[in-house]
């Protein structure tokens, strides 16, 4: 047989950053809308904390999951009353841990699509298959709770939910969410819930599958600093799980990572004390960009420009020209306007456009798409001309 790791492909959108970022330091003007990561400055306190920790050389290692004061700090800050904490180097590794620890050859695990493109490696590394339920445009890329029971079969033995979803910006509401529970709960499976653009909900209140508390003894839930708190390249993530669950993935944890960084754990302990303001001042930036940049691409013909309720990304149908990935080949090369392509999500025909960036940046990123599209494309055709 051979080892797993030769069926697993590179991150498609890490790939697409790394390309763009070389474009540009190559002098190539490029708008680089591929990462996923916000842009704004982390909280002042966070970064007086490393200083401090800096200053009282902290710099050691910490208990591979987690220091007992930031686990107390992130149990009270999202209110996990229930279930053991787990503190890593951001939330994919607690994801990793999570399905490597429940999953094995034969396995399968759901994945409502379009989904997170590391999600379908994460589940092959363990032997396991992907199985990728995709939701459609009609119901908002939300996938009912009876589509994925078609996909139940004697193998399935979780699901693993992002809400808000990346891509789509699609968010799973109290209904939907309640037919996940029951689903899960009727079949024995765990759930794994990825939450980490909890804080990117636009319209109404988030809704975690943690407030179901008929789901926490199957629930593994993970969140991170990194998009609430601008500190994606400090690398620090949370979960909570119930405790069986919670010490393999920590015996895991300690083998393949180590342990947190101790200087990203004190930026957590300061932000995690500061009260709401700071993360409602970054939904509200978000939403602004959101609805001006959709104004700024209404009217394009052969468009359909939805303003997603969750997440910081736009999803646009380009099924009606070219493939999604000549698509974006094409934008960079004309425009210097990197997207990423839906097929890396699982759900060609697609393009997703991170709106990370000042507004300025993106209106200008905005009025190069246009041009591309008007310029390049025939519209009564629908290929390229």
């Amino acid at each position: 047989m051979k080892p797993i790791y030769r069926h697993i492909q590179p991150s498609v959108t890490m790939g697409l950053d790394t390309q763009a970022k070389a474009l540009a330091a190559a002098g190539r003007d490029v708008i680089n809308l591929t990462a996923g990561q916000v842009d704004l400055p982390m909280p002042e306190a966070g970064k007086a904390a490393i200083d401090m920790a800096l200053k009282a050389n902290m710099t050691g290692y910490v208990p591979a999951t987690g220091s007992p004061d930031v686990k107390a700090a992130v149990r009270a800050r999202m209110g996990w009353q229930e279930g053991e904490v787990l503190i890593s180097a951001g939330a994919k590794p607690l994801l990793n841990a999570a399905i490597s620890c429940l999953c094995g050859p034969e396995d399968e695990v759901i994945l409502p699509g379009p989904c997170y493109t590391s999600y379908p490696e994460m589940v092959r590394l363990t032997g396991a298959k992907p199985i990728i339920v995709p939701g459609t445009a009609e119901n908002g890329f939300i996938v009912p709770g009876m589509n994925i029971e078609r996909h139940i079969t004697a193998h399935t033995k979780a699901l693993l939910l992002n809400n808000p979803v990346n891509p789509t910006g699609a968010v799973y509401g109290r209904e939907a969410l309640r037919q996940i529970v029951e689903i899960a709960k009727r079949y024995d499976l765990y759930l794994i819930a990825d939450e980490v653009y909890g804080s990117f909900v636009y319209e109404e209140a988030f809704i975690s599958l943690y407030s179901f508390s008929d789901a926490r003894d199957r629930l593994i839930l993970v969140n991170s600093a990194s998009k609430s708190y601008a500190m994606a390249g400090l690398r620090l993530g949370y979960a909570v799980a119930p405790q069986p669950v919670a010490a393999v993935m920590g015996a895991y944890l300690s083998h393949a990572l180590g342990c947190p960084c101790s200087l990203s754990e004190q930026a957590a302990l300061a932000v995690l004390s500061l009260s709401d303001e700071y993360e409602q001042d970054l939904t509200s930036i978000f939403r602004d960009r959101r609805d001006r940049l959709c104004r700024a691409l209404s009217g394009i013909e052969g468009w359909q420009v939805h303003k997603a309720p969750g997440a910081f990304y736009l999803w646009l149908d380009v099924s009606g020209w070219d493939d999604d990935e000549a698509f974006c080949r094409k934008l960079l090369d004309e425009e210097g306007v990197a997207l990423t392509p839906g097929s890396a999500f699982c759900c060609p025909g697609y393009v997703r456009l991170a709106y990370a960036k000042d507004i300025s940046i993106l209106l200008e990123a905005a009025k190069r798409i246009r041009r591309f599209v008007e310029g390049s494309y025939s519209s009564s055709t629908g290929v390229n001309s």
